[in-house]
């Protein structure tokens, strides 16, 4: 799978208003990931795949002097994280891919990412990336709400239309420490507001969404070796 098609498929995500939905589907248990986060004053923080970048503001919100660079591969999604912006917070928006990432050794106190690091054509390179541009004893906040334990899920990367790193809660730990973090561990976030409607659905699909919200989304914290 190319970056292009990556980039390709988000920027048409970004026209039709994906981008937006995501915040609405995933805003629980980012509020939740950030509180627990327990962001310090001035921190530096990347955030992976940023697509509109909701969840960059938040980043920027979290704290007194935070600073958030969001960054994606669709040049449609940052343009429309440039439109969302709030010129009271420290956030911006570059365009780049996982793979590569134009930034420092050591650029940053703090890794996030939500909903997107599974779309890393070279996911080995993309963490080894990650791992290089955290400063020692910094910290990485992944999550995915793509794993194997999850309900369901098995069909997204056809639905999308998109190759996706398909691995199990161990799998996705064993990853990251092959990556040359340490600390890592992994848990389940449970949206706090339930699984929706159940009138809105048919009665196998809320059978499945029901299960997929207990699964939870998963969780991987890591370190950078001081």
């Amino acid at each position: 799978m190319s970056r292009e098609r990556v980039a390709k498929t988000f920027d048409r995500w970004a026209e039709e208003g994906h981008a937006e939905g995501m915040e609405k589907g995933h805003g629980d248990v980012v509020d939740q990931v950030i509180g627990a986060m327990d962001l310090a004053p001035g921190e530096k923080v990347l955030d992976l795949g940023c697509g509109n970048g909701w969840a960059t503001r938040k980043l920027a919100q979290a704290n007194a002097g935070v600073q958030a660079i969001g960054v994606d591969c669709s040049p449609q999604m940052i343009a429309r994280a440039d439109e969302l912006h709030s010129f009271t917070i420290r956030a911006r928006y570059d365009f780049g891919f996982f793979e590569e990432l134009e930034f420092k050794d050591g650029e940053f106190d703090r890794i996030f990412s939500m909903e997107a690091i599974y779309y890393a054509t070279d996911l080995a390179r993309s963490l080894r990336e990650a791992l290089r541009v955290l400063k020692p004893g910094g910290r990485a906040d992944i999550v995915v709400d793509y794993y194997k334990e999850a309900p369901g899920t098995d069909v997204w990367p056809k639905q999308i239309g998109l190759d996706m790193a398909s691995f199990s809660e161990a799998e996705w730990q064993a990853n990251f420490e092959q990556a040359g973090f340490v600390n890592v561990t992994t848990r389940r976030v449970i949206d706090r507001r339930g699984p929706g409607d159940e009138s809105e659905h048919e009665a196998e699909a809320w059978l499945r969404r029901v299960a997929n919200h207990e699964a939870g989304s998963l969780w991987i914290q890591a370190e950078k070796p001081a």
